[in-house]
């Protein structure tokens, strides 16, 4: 990469002259603009007239997350500067690196008063979506609180986000022009399924983008997008200077997923019942062999209170699970990290999940969990449960995904 241009970054960045340019997002039934995007732009004469090339050079500078602060807070200066309204949702694009990480002091003042002003809507790229799950997840709960919600975006535009979307609650779902743009394909089809079982499931809002001619628009509105953004609809440009009451408020809240101290802990109310090692052993070949041919979108996740429970055959059938996209880890005390190759695993166990065993696949349309936990007092007998509630196995991901460290896909 051309150092000169890196240079040219590196001062933009430092300088803070980053710009905001905010293209409209519009419910579709009205055709009112609700809310808008920002969209990051190097200073004008720059060589950095894009979002993309910005990022390619932040990544390549290793000031990513410097990066995605400096934007964040320049969009929140525009929208201050012109005086956006509170009816109106501000969708702030951040990256997965940048979640959980301290805001520079210079920022802060301008960030904090926007998010206190604003209904801020952080959207999250699907750059990295699953390398680093547990931080990925911290850092939404993190930010949670201080935003009105949480979108998803470019879904259909890879198999992380697909295999991801289930445990990040989003509020918001957005789908990648791909599949705005496409029509009624088999892959289309496809991700419309699994945003339709989302956005029933938790009462996220489908958002599409890339809506550039009217047949887009038509197409947005046959398959069930409550909002919309592209050219068609509006390009980025600077904000408007006056603003109307938006003429149908909305909140983008869905409905959250259970924090769980334990994978285990998403049986409550349930009967469990009681075997030995030699059945629950049983038991988890039975459901990881039923999920051996798993392929992208899905999870894939083991628990294990002892590593010598770890067979070859279980290597095996994630490694290769991993080759096909599926998000895999293994955890427990003793387990190599890596488990296999293309697997995530844990550098700390943590001892809050001794005795603790949980085999589960997540995938659109199947959900299954065998969670069980050492008797106390007792070597070889597990309390257990096989759940195919999708909110518990859900839960019980989250939990194991938390614990997870970074790896590549």
């Amino acid at each position: 990469m051309d150092e000169r241009l890196d240079e040219e970054f590196v001062r933009i960045l430092r300088d803070r002259r980053l710009e905001s340019v905010f293209q409209p997002i519009v419910h579709l039934a009205s055709r009112a603009t609700i809310g808008y995007e920002a969209l990051v732009r190097g200073p004008a004469g720059s060589s950095f007239t894009d979002a993309l090339m910005l990022l390619r050079h932040a990544y390549h500078t290793d000031l990513v997350v410097e990066f995605d602060w400096a934007a964040r807070a320049a969009a929140c200066r525009a929208a201050m500067a012109a005086q956006l309204t509170h009816d109106q949702l501000l969708f702030l694009n951040i990256e997965p690196l940048a979640f959980g990480t301290d805001c520079p002091p210079d920022l802060w003042p301008d960030i904090k008063t926007a998010f206190e002003r604003f209904q801020v809507v952080l959207e999250v790229t699907e750059r990295s979506l699953d390398r680093d799950p547990r931080s990925l997840l911290e850092g939404i709960d993190h930010q949670r609180p201080d935003v009105a919600g949480i979108a998803m975006d470019d879904l259909g535009g890879n198999g992380a986000t697909l295999s991801m979307l289930p445990v990040l609650a989003a509020d918001v779902i957005k789908l990648d022009q791909s599949v705005t743009q496409s029509g009624p394909t088999p892959a289309v089809m496809q991700i419309m399924d699994i945003a339709y079982e989302e956005a029933e499931r938790t009462g996220a809002t489908i958002l599409a983008e890339g809506v550039e001619t009217p047949g887009h628009a038509v197409f947005a509105e046959s398959v069930g997008a409550a909002l919309a953004q592209g050219l068609y609809l509006g390009p980025p440009a600077p904000l408007p200077t006056a603003f109307r009451a938006a003429e149908v408020p909305l909140s983008v809240n869905s409905e959250q997923i259970a924090r769980l101290a334990t994978p285990f802990d998403a049986l409550e109310g349930r009967t469990t019942s009681r075997a030995d090692l030699t059945y629950v052993t049983a038991l988890s070949h039975h459901l990881t062999e039923r999920a051996a041919e798993l392929v992208a979108p899905a999870l894939s996740l083991l628990l294990l209170p002892d590593p010598h429970l770890l067979t070859r055959a279980d290597r095996i059938r994630l490694a290769l699970q991993a080759q096909r996209g599926v998000v895999t880890g293994v955890l427990g005390p003793g387990m190599p990290d890596p488990p296999a190759a293309g697997v995530r695993g844990a550098r700390r166990h943590d001892h809050a999940l001794d005795g603790h065993w949980a085999t589960l696949t997540l995938s659109p349309g199947t959900a299954s969990a065998l969670l069980a936990r050492q008797v106390p007092g007792s070597v070889d007998e597990y309390e257990f449960g096989v759940t195919h509630d999708r909110r518990r196995v859900v839960a019980a991901a989250r939990s194991l995904l938390r614990r997870l460290g970074a790896g590549s896909p």
